[in-house]
């Protein structure tokens, strides 16, 4: 008699696991968020911050191929038509993008340039734009994605990679918790371009004026480069393995929890002990202004008491440590420009001749050349270190005097001139900070009162 075929035999369906994308990493943080966001495809908050985002990118990539094409680093007016239509957040990061943003026309191979890589890290669904340089595998894609641009410098065996960023918080593309993304995609490049020898991929902060970060990978980083995108890969596959087996994971709270579907009714099983949601956005703000007041005024109590008294204050928890409020001397070294002599400075002159002062018309008295003042630093120890070490000098182009100190001194009605020359032979220099304003920054610029002060700021 046959068998019959069973009628208890379950179907096991596992969840299809999409390429891994630079922006799996922060959702792959918490296996809650990602199961959510990705495996049950709910909707993340920040549509209007995502949306921004594509629209400035739109409009740069735009630009960039209408430069190329045109054979000019910059076109405004057509620069102008590109971002008519924009969201009124991404018209207000365009303006300061209009000014600044400059295209090497002369090496852009593409924009908006979509790259794969099979599992075995070889290239795959290989782009037109790349059609011919490398083999496509066929096999299906395990890592994807889009390059806002690629330059290549084939003089110099090298290729970079210009990312869009419309953060407010400007970040360094080596910081280990956000260095996927520039390992990723200088992969990609150095796996379809077997010639380039050198990967650039910079952060193009278009908030702000000329406001880049960069870091550089080799042909010889590819194999760690492999490690950390490999080790990311294994990530997503776990979490896809635990839900398909119905093994439970844990939410893990952290910067990640803005993004997530769980965020938006509170879900979160962690939500209680979650500070990111423990309060609204409204509430924090609030908490901030009044921390920033009471703070200011209970330093300025202790002061005065420590001051008055001549005594540290100090507490003591119940583990017996202690805290100290009062006055801890330390020790920094300041490095002298010029070499100070009481009235004046000390110069010096070719003939050999030193004076304890600047002479009448800078010329030396017993020669009539003109004087130089003496600087220790500069002319004694730095100058004699580059002649003797040729090969290590690149760093010395980058020294700076602090313009907090000089601009004290520029200030004085009588070096107007002097201020002013200072001012055109300066390099500036781009940071953003994030701050509580008064009247509060809205979408529409407004005129901020002369008398409008700031309850405090975070520099970074």
């Amino acid at each position: 008699m046959p068998k019959r075929a069973s009628t208890g035999l379950v179907q096991i369906t596992k969840s299809p696991i999409p390429p891994l994308h630079q922006s799996t990493e922060l959702m792959t943080a918490c296996a809650l968020f990602y199961i959510e966001a990705v495996i049950k495809g709910r909707k993340r908050p920040g549509g209007i911050e995502s949306a921004r985002g594509r629209q400035v990118h739109k409009v740069g990539s735009d630009i960039a191929s209408w430069c190329a094409h045109k054979g000019v680093s910059m076109d405004l007016e057509a620069f102008d038509r590109f971002a008519k239509g924009a969201g009124a957040m991404a018209t207000k990061i365009l303006v300061g993008m209009r000014e600044s943003y400059t295209v090497d026309h002369q090496h852009l191979l593409a924009t908006e340039i979509p790259m794969s890589l099979d599992e075995n890290f070889q290239p795959t669904e290989v782009p037109d734009a790349v059609g011919g340089v490398v083999a496509d595998s066929g096999l299906p894609p395990h890592f994807q994605g889009i390059l806002d641009t690629l330059f290549l410098f084939r003089e110099s065996l090298g290729a970079q990679s210009d990312d869009m960023k419309t953060h407010p918080r400007p970040y360094d593309p080596s910081d280990p918790d956000k260095a996927l993304q520039g390992k990723m995609y200088s992969l990609f490049i150095l796996q379809h371009f077997p010639w380039v020898m050198e990967v650039k991929f910079r952060l193009v902060f278009v908030r702000f004026k000329n406001l880049y970060r960069e870091v550089i990978y080799t042909r010889a980083d590819i194999p760690s480069l492999i490690e950390t995108v490999k080790a990311a890969r294994e990530r997503q596959k776990m979490i896809h393995f635990n839900y398909d087996n119905k093994i439970e994971m844990e939410a893990t709270p952290g910067d990640h929890c803005m993004y997530c579907p769980l965020m938006t009714d509170r879900s979160c099983p962690v939500g209680q002990m979650n500070e990111n949601m423990q309060l609204s956005d409204e509430d924090r703000l609030r908490f901030k202004i009044w921390d920033s007041i009471f703070s200011r005024a209970n330093t300025k109590v202790l002061t005065a008491k420590v001051q008055a008294t001549g005594r540290n204050i100090v507490v003591r928890d119940f583990n017996g440590k202690s805290y100290t409020y009062g006055p801890v001397e330390s020790e920094s070294n300041v490095y002298p420009l010029f070499q100070a002599t009481g009235e004046s400075i000390a110069t010096k002159c070719d003939c050999g001749e030193r004076y304890s002062y600047v002479p009448d018309a800078g010329k030396c008295p017993k020669c009539g050349h003109r004087v130089r003042p003496i600087m220790p630093i500069a002319d004694l120890i730095i100058e004699d270190y580059a002649f003797g070490n040729t090969g290590d000098t690149a760093w010395m182009g980058k020294m700076a005097i602090s313009s907090t100190k000089l601009n004290s001194y520029l200030g004085a009605k009588k070096r107007a001139f002097l201020d002013q020359a200072c001012q055109d032979a300066a390099d500036k220099v781009t940071k953003a900070t994030l701050k509580v304003s008064k009247p509060l920054d809205m979408i529409e610029d407004e005129e901020p009162d002369d008398d409008e002060s700031e309850f405090g700021e975070d520099e970074f």
